[in-house]
């Protein structure tokens, strides 16, 4: 193929340019996708075999794009090809690879969720109260001290021993949670040579999509792996890095260049996606980000609009004005689809979709609650896992009750101290206390019950009607009428969704004939609401989850001070000023055509008072040649008024 002709200078280059480290910097919108694409058709064109080829990413649908891409431009299967994300490809080691580290090698993967459950566990065990905790926070701490960004501090003594608590558990309950999904195969690398060797010889050619989001342990993991055959090459955008406060660190970037001091650099400047005026407001704004890789965006594309920015009463009014704006551009032609609406906090999506839902605009939340983190989903979910692993007393526990089942908390709380002083799971505690004197005969006949469904399901042949036996035998819809006797529909919305989780396991098992339950259940945790395909509607999401997407045209909302940058923020490190300029950044150049940017004079706070807002420092930093004039705004609101009572007249008059 003709990389030449088929891309830009410096996209050719970089795709033409297979052994060795390389370094491309790829500018928001510069066609880094394309480009990727390309190298990796290149290089199986140039005899390199697919199965020797690992490209990494960030989200499911970023590495499905990819793979889809390059399988269509080769017209191969490409069986061998690994294009995944960090956590699936640690997963997919770890599959391989865990007994090594003492794990069975049916182990659960835990969320959130589970890690939260479980530590709410961990406090009971030990004996303290769960009212003196919070729970995200501390399952946000352990994740920290865990992977070495946080060190214990004042915490003191009880929360210590609750982390190692929790440590223990999920080595005896044969259960890993993100962070081990790069932790435990660094681990296995270094306790095992040959093992990192024989990873090495698989994955001789490496790709690291949005390099700049890569934690600490990422570059770990990744540059072991590559660190033989040094055929990496990253690509990423220092200016797009906005995700500190999960781990990510932008000084990878420099550590890649001190580790591969012989790498080759490229820098993908133009851009395929905004307009002149967007891109010089982008560039006028990050450029007060001193310590950055030096770069500017540029386009062919003509100037477009300049830079509406608009100040309002109250946040109501912004969102009045938003809803108000798009309705009137969607009934002159713009599908819904073209408008993306960016805020920096989720606090504010609230409002905002109040007044879309007032007007009747079809709109869709990214980062809402996730479809596995409905209720009644967890529920069956947590029946699986234990069918798959028995020694998951997170779901064990439940389930137990789940409908209720006559076991109380002294039953359970005999069952877990038995469980500890044998070093046993729940359910082999269950096993044997049920032949013993132990408990009530009611209690045995309970847990009898109970233990003989687990393995009547267990023993199933016929994985796709599994959902329907399970509901059935514990007479699930019986509970939710008991819960919601006067809801009918709130059941039926209920039992729609399990429906919906029985389809979505069949298509899957159908998709991947040689896949199990256990392979699902693994891929539930991994899988992200927002990789799902988007439906003709307006986008309604927070500045972090836009990062990749572009629309038409975007409102900002909330520019201000104490928003972004957050007040938080700067609280804690002035330094991270430079973190809410890049995404200020972000959200700037996910703009094609229009750019509005909204702020209130007056908003509501979390205690309900009205507080004077100050608009965001950094619209300071857009130049005022690019923005809208205020007097010409009046003039094109009065201009949209007479056409809006016009097109009103016509359709009258029909």
């Amino acid at each position: 193929m003709d990389l030449k002709k088929l891309l830009n200078r410096e996209q050719a280059a970089a795709a033409e340019t297979l052994n060795g480290p390389l370094l491309i910097i790829a500018g928001a919108g510069s066609g880094k996708t394309r480009m990727i694409t390309y190298r990796i058709a290149n290089m199986l064109e140039n005899g390199i075999k697919d199965e020797n080829i690992l490209a990494l990413t960030f989200t499911n649908k970023a590495a499905k794009e990819m793979s889809d891409r390059i399988k269509s431009l080769t017209g191969k299967k490409l069986k061998g090809l690994t294009a995944t994300t960090f956590h699936s490809f640690g997963l997919i080691l770890l599959k391989k690879y865990i007994h090594h580290l003492g794990y069975h090698n049916n182990f659960s993967l835990y969320d959130a969720n589970d890690n939260q459950a479980l530590i709410k566990n961990c406090i009971i065990n030990l004996g303290y109260q769960i009212s003196d905790y919070n729970i995200y926070t501390i399952a946000s701490l352990f994740s920290d001290v865990k992977t070495g960004r946080k060190t214990f501090n004042e915490e003191g003594t009880a929360v210590r021993e609750i982390y190692n608590e929790w440590l223990l558990c999920q080595k005896a309950y044969n259960v890993v949670d993100f962070d081990d999904l790069i932790l435990l195969p660094i681990r296995i690398f270094e306790k095992k040579s040959y093992i990192l060797e024989e990873v090495q010889e698989r994955y001789r050619y490496i790709l690291v999509d949005e390099f700049q989001d890569t934690s600490l342990l990422q570059y770990k993991f990744v540059s072991m792996i590559a660190k033989k055959y040094r055929n990496i090459a990253v690509v990423g955008d220092d200016d797009q890095s906005i995700y500190s406060w999960r781990g990510a660190n932008y000084e990878n970037i420099r550590m890649f260049e001190k580790d591969f001091p012989e790498r080759k650099e490229f820098k993908l400047e133009q851009n395929y996606r905004s307009s002149g005026t967007i891109l010089k407001a982008a560039n006028a704004v990050i450029q007060h980000n001193t310590e950055r890789k030096e770069k500017s965006l540029w386009t062919d594309s003509n100037e477009g609009a300049e830079i509406s920015i608009r100040d309002h009463e109250t946040g109501e009014e912004e969102a009045s004005f938003i809803a108000e704006d798009i309705k009137r551009r969607v009934r002159n032609g713009e599908k819904l689809s073209s408008f993306g609406i960016l805020v920096r906090t989720n606090s504010l999506i609230t409002q905002i979709e109040n007044n879309l839902m007032e007007h009747s605009i079809p709109h869709k939340i990214s980062g809402g609650q996730s479809f596995y983190d409905r209720r009644e989903i967890r529920d069956i979910l947590c029946y699986l896992k234990v069918l798959v692993n028995a020694h998951d007393d997170v779901s064990l526990l439940r389930i137990i009750n789940t409908p209720r089942r006559g076991i109380g908390r002294t039953t359970i709380e005999k069952l877990r101290e038995y469980a500890d002083k044998n070093y046993k799971s729940l359910y082999d505690s269950i096993n044997d206390l049920i032949l013993s004197d132990a408990l009530q005969e009611r209690t045995k006949k309970s847990l009898m019950s109970f233990i003989s469904l687990i393995k009547k399901w267990r023993n199933t042949n016929n994985l796709r009607s599994l959902i329907e036996n399970i509901i059935n035998d514990i007479s699930y819809r019986n509970m939710l009428l008991e819960e919601y006797p006067d809801s009918p529909k709130t059941v039926e919305y209920k039992m729609t969704g399990i429906r919906i989780l029985s389809d979505r396991i069949n298509r899957y098992l159908e998709r991947n004939p040689d896949a199990t339950l256990s392979d699902y259940i693994n891929v539930t945790a991994l899988v992200n609401e927002d990789d799902e395909d988007d439906d003709n509607k307006v986008s309604l999401m927070t500045m972090h989850a836009s990062k990749g997407l572009e629309f038409d045209i975007v409102y900002i909302a909330g520019m201000e001070d104490d928003i972004i940058p957050s007040k938080r923020s700067l609280e804690e490190d002035l330094d991270n000023i430079y973190e809410e300029r890049r995404l200020f950044y972000v959200a700037i150049t996910r703009a094609r055509r229009e750019l509005i940017i909204n702020y209130a004079l007056k908003r509501i706070n979390s205690m309900g008072e009205v507080k004077t807002a100050l608009p965001s420092r950094f619209l300071e930093e857009i130049p005022q040649d690019l923005q809208q004039n205020k007097q010409l705004m009046l003039e094109e609101n009065r201009k949209n008024s007479i056409n809006e009572l016009k097109n009103f007249l016509k359709r009258i008059s029909k």
